[in-house]
């Protein structure tokens, strides 16, 4: 089973491009026993307490390896390490085994650096137990010690593989979350909490760009202010919290009676604002029409009450002449006729009809 060579693109042809890039090959195999027979098993402990005592000399090493327990269980594993160097390094078992290593030491979160610099005194250590009988034959010694060198620097650059990509991955991760966390906040910022609809800031900012894209595709663009009827008495009666469940029901009867494109906002206290871009007057008109049969046309229903409501409705079409503030001055003159006619009705800004609904 290759589960990180599968991971990490390893295929059986990665495997010998590494291996050729490093000049090893199936002949080495005999070096990796060799290796293992006259310098790793023999020389095992001496190996890796000379290579922890030198790690702790340093400053920085000695900030990750802070505690003499961490340390006995870093050897224990070491020497599990040491034991597998070589052995059958031109299989996929040994690439698996050497990738999963540096995705452990990336949890200890050693710097690159220092890792880096750690696989060389490693391979210096190793080199240094070299028997008497090879430190005499030139010719055997420097043949073993190129063997060291290549594996080690398999060992690291596979190590490295994995230890670089577990790092972007977390850099990505961060990332992420930085931005749903940036989302969530624009969202909080954005929204009313109450009805969860675009809040005042919100929706007056949507205007303004809406008016000035209109204005620059001479696009239709249409306003609704909508405010509930009779709502004062609605909280006077039957307190605060029944009256912020009638302004959260209503959110969402507004909010089925649009369209999907169109933008509707809490603009302050019980009164609303929709957006209508790209809309024409006529079609704008018939989807206020909806939506005040929709908010009238059950009871809303809150603990033991069933409480009925209506709502009024301005609505203005923007001219080339208009501003953000005059189309919303005109929706809202709309607004109040549509109160002094008898509520419960759209009244068009400039035309004399009403809808009753």
């Amino acid at each position: 089973m290759t589960k990180y060579c599968d991971q990490f693109g390893f295929t059986a042809d990665a495997i010998k491009a590494r291996l050729a890039l490093l000049g090893l090959n199936a002949r080495d195999n005999a070096l990796a026993e060799q290796l293992q027979r006259e310098v790793i098993v023999p020389e095992l402990e001496r190996i890796v307490a000379a290579f922890y005592a030198e790690l702790v000399r340093h400053p920085q090493m000695r900030h990750f390896l802070d505690n003499d327990a961490l340390i006995e269980s870093l050897k224990r594993t070491q020497k599990n390490y040491l034991l597998d160097l070589g052995v059958a390094f031109d299989t996929g078992a040994y690439f698996d085994e050497r990738l999963r290593v540096g995705l452990a030491h990336a949890r200890v979160g050693i710097p690159l650096s220092l890792y880096v610099c750690a696989y060389r005194l490693l391979a210096q250590i190793i080199n240094d137990a070299f028997p008497s009988h090879l430190m005499q034959d030139d010719a055997a010694r420097e043949k073993l010690a190129a063997f060291v060198r290549k594996i080690v620097t398999l060992d690291m650059s596979l190590a490295i593989e994995t230890y670089h990509l577990s790092q972007m991955h977390h850099l990505e991760k961060s990332l992420e979350n930085l931005k749903q966390e940036e989302d969530q906040l624009r969202h909080l910022a954005n929204t009313d909490a109450l009805t969860g609809l675009a809040n005042h800031a919100n929706v007056v900012s949507v205007l303004t760009t809406a008016v000035e894209q209109a204005q620059c595709d001479a696009t239709p663009l249409c306003l609704v202010m909508a405010d509930l009827d009779f709502f004062k008495r609605i909280n006077d009666t039957y307190g605060h919290l029944v009256g912020d469940g009638v302004l959260r029901e209503v959110a969402a009867r507004l909010r089925a009676a649009v369209r999907d494109v169109d933008v509707v906002g809490r603009y302050g206290g019980e009164e609303f604002m929709v957006i209508f871009q790209n809309t024409a007057r006529a079609t704008a008109q018939e989807i206020a029409e909806r939506v005040c049969a929709r908010v009238a046309s059950t009871p809303i229903k809150l603990q033991s009450l069933a409480i009925d409501i209506t709502i009024s409705v301005g609505l203005a079409e923007m001219s080339a002449a208009d501003t953000v503030n005059s189309l919303m001055d005109r929706a809202d003159h709309a607004l109040y006729l549509a109160k002094d006619r008898g509520r419960n009705r759209v009244v068009v800004a400039g035309l004399a009809d009403t809808t009753d609904t």
